[in-house]
């Protein structure tokens, strides 16, 4: 089966370059607009659909017209904790030069933020649900997040995470992945652009 992730729309702490992770951030006013204009990638307009819980997602989801979406909280973004609400600036200048560093961010899995999530936690929840929904052999789509998304790009390739995130890997667009029976996903196609609604006048 084929599964196909896409982030949730923009949203002003997007804009502002401050972490959202668990916080329930809307879409903007011009996110909502911008999600509206489009439509989910070709070939799964009428596939089964999954969505993170947080707020920013479900709203995509329904933007998207996949009204009948199941939310499944595996598919939240990864917790940061302390650091939701700031800026990777603001983290520095208040917790030091090396704050990611200390956090493990050169250790891939064992990143973990102040008081929140590991990211080996992460790709464990993620991996449950990619399991869980190739137990069906019909195509599915997600509406989650770009850790969501980086998360089932490293299951595919092996990439680690303590290393610059992949060039060729744009978490703005949709990644479709190949799931085989157990969950385990393999890259079908990178990059795929959702198609825009056509205005009727």
């Amino acid at each position: 089966m084929k599964l196909a992730l896409l982030r949730h729309g923009p949203t002003l702490w997007n804009g502002q370059g401050r972490i959202q992770g668990h916080a329930d951030i809307p879409l903007s006013d011009e996110g909502l607009e911008k999600v509206r204009g489009l439509l989910p990638p070709p070939g799964f307009e009428k596939a089964r659909a999954f969505v993170s819980t947080s707020r920013r997602a479900r709203q995509t989801a329904e933007a998207l017209g996949l009204t009948d979406a199941i939310w499944d909280a595996r598919l939240m973004e990864q917790n940061w904790g302390e650091w939701e609400g700031l800026s990777r600036a603001s983290i520095l200048a208040r917790d030091g030069e090396d704050a990611f560093r200390r956090a493990g961010s050169e250790n891939g899995d064992a990143f973990r933020p102040p008081g929140g999530e590991s990211t080996a936690e992460l790709h464990a929840r993620v991996a449950a649900f990619l399991k869980d929904v190739a137990k069906s052999q019909s195509d599915a789509i997600v509406v989650a997040h770009l850790g969501v998304l980086r998360a089932v790009y490293t299951l595919a390739t092996g990439w680690d995470m303590g290393a610059p995130m992949p060039p060729d890997l744009d978490v703005s667009k949709v990644l479709i992945v190949t799931l085989t029976p157990d969950g385990t996903p393999r890259i079908d196609r990178l990059n795929v652009e959702l198609p825009v609604r056509s205005r009727t006048v």
